[in-house]
């Protein structure tokens, strides 16, 4: 022992001795390494189905949180387009949400959260970001009735941006929410791809905002009038986020003056889209069986006085 601590003689010999009984350690502690074993699988097994469950739930909570966000982003989107056009348009703007639609077959009408308590009128015009909506035809003392541009018995006096050439668009009276431009005689210079814009007529909605895109003409030689289709730009069927708008005072007055000379230079040819101009069917009189609904404003000029 004393050489074998001084001088290491013996280390060979433990390393072959260890070697030797290794098998018998390893025979030895079988029992046990078998039955840690056993304990591990289904231990295991069990921790795993549990951890499992749980990781499920914790990834439903994130989708969940993940579909929140991305329609926060949206939602954050839409309003920052909407505070950009607001910015554009002259008047006390006044923001509304849709809260419902209407499911009168034939009617296109969209409920909004504001209403006689918000100081909201009759005839007030309603705008998204990119467009324009319609306007009120119903007030109540919380919320408020909108026709939009697209139903059959509302009128809108737009004009084509490109050269000033003006119409009325009224909405479709098929299942697809276009418009139709009444009255455009053949020799009109509207293409394909024009943008409309509201010319501000009736002094109901703001001026040169954008209404529609012309996407159909359609020039038939045994008709007076061509065909012209329109799709509105306003998200009709999607958006949520809507502005009223009430004209400023000078935006009124620059119209009445607009209207007035070209009622004066035309000689009164001009006072059927004046009539006409932001007016539902239900305010208009019934026209006269065998002549278009603009030669019945034409004979009444007073009309457009009293839009």
């Amino acid at each position: 022992m004393f050489a074998d601590s001084r001088f290491d003689y013996l280390d060979r010999v433990r390393y072959s001795l260890g070697f030797l009984t290794a098998p018998v350690y390893w025979v030895a502690d079988f029992p046990a390494r078998v039955s840690y074993w056993i304990d591990d699988v289904f231990v295991s097994h069990g921790d795993l189905i549990e951890e499992n469950e749980r990781l499920r739930e914790e990834l439903l909570f994130a989708q969940r949180e993940l579909q929140l966000l991305a329609g926060l982003a949206s939602e954050n989107n839409r309003l920052r387009a909407l505070q950009q056009a607001s910015a554009e348009v002259q008047g006390r703007i006044l923001p509304a949400e849709i809260i419902n639609i209407s499911s009168s077959p034939g009617s296109r009408r969209v409920l909004i959260n504001r209403g006689a308590q918000h100081d909201v009128v009759v005839g007030q015009a309603v705008l998204d970001a990119n467009g324009l909506m319609g306007q009120v035809t119903e007030v109540l003392p919380f919320t408020s009735w909108v026709m939009l541009i697209t139903d059959s018995r509302h009128g809108t006096p737009v004009q084509v941006n490109r050269n000033g050439e003006r119409a009325i668009a009224r909405g479709s009276r098929g299942d697809v929410p276009e418009l139709e431009l009444e009255y455009v005689p053949e020799t009109a210079d509207i293409v394909v791809g024009d943008l409309l814009v509201s010319s501000g007529l009736g002094q109901r909605f703001p001026k040169d905002y954008p209404v529609a895109e012309v996407t159909s003409v359609v020039h038939d030689r045994g008709q007076p009038f061509a065909r012209i289709k329109a799709r509105p730009l306003a998200q009709l069927d999607r958006t949520r986020h809507v502005m009223l708008v009430e004209l400023a005072e000078k935006e009124l007055e620059m119209q009445l003056q607009g209207n007035s000379s070209s009622w004066t230079e035309s000689g009164g040819k001009e006072a059927a889209p004046a009539a006409e101009a932001g007016q539902t069917a239900e305010e208009r009189e019934p026209a006269v069986e065998g002549e278009p609904a603009a030669a019945v404003d034409v004979d009444s000029p007073d009309r457009s006085e009293v839009n």
